[in-house]
């Protein structure tokens, strides 16, 4: 037992198995490359990415990033321009309002920049669609996933049912023909 803050007792009831524990390498400052290395050996034993983050006092970003693969990350996307000039149907840039803080803005003809604007937000649009339909596949194959455990544990539970249905019914046989023969 031990003696906590604010005198608490903290009572530790049992130790965890040797394979669960880390290994007494992480205690001490540890190279990146050490790191690495101690990350995915854990990973191989099975620990969570979010286990190892905590454990080691990694962010789970970089846990990710060192498991994944640089290549598993997605592209960031390029940030939208500052200010956008909206384009007539005339093909001319519509004028701007100026706020009562701004003066007015003299009538130079702004430059026409919609179709790279318009190439950007489109592929922009693309990897959006591509991630979407990524998240979407995963998902269906983890509802599915999901099912076949649960249509495995209910054939289960039925056939453990139907086991100790027919071994309950076998001792109460033999429990009557025990006392009928008395």
């Amino acid at each position: 037992m031990q003696r906590g803050d604010g005198g608490y007792m903290r009572v530790v009831a049992g130790m965890p198995d040797a394979s669960e524990r880390l290994p007494p390498s992480a205690g001490r400052r540890l190279k990146e490359e050490e790191r690495r290395a101690l990350v995915q050996r854990l990973r191989q034993q099975g620990w969570s990415y979010r286990r190892i983050s905590d454990e080691l006092n990694i962010s789970y970003s970089v846990v990710s990033r060192w498991l994944d693969g640089p290549e598993a990350a997605a592209t960031p996307l390029t940030p939208l321009p500052i200010r956008l000039s909206v384009v007539l149907e005339s093909g001319e840039a519509a004028p701007r309002r100026a706020t009562p803080s701004q003066p007015p803005l003299p009538s130079v003809p702004v430059p026409v920049e919609s179709p790279p604007l318009l190439e950007h937000l489109v592929a922009q649009n693309r990897l959006l669609l591509h991630r979407v339909d990524q998240l979407v596949s995963a998902e269906a194959s983890r509802k599915q996933a999901m099912n076949d455990l649960e249509l495995r544990l209910v054939a289960n539970i039925e056939e453990q049912h139907k086991k100790l249905g027919e071994r309950l019914l076998d001792s109460l046989k033999s429990l009557l023909r025990k006392f009928s023969r008395g």
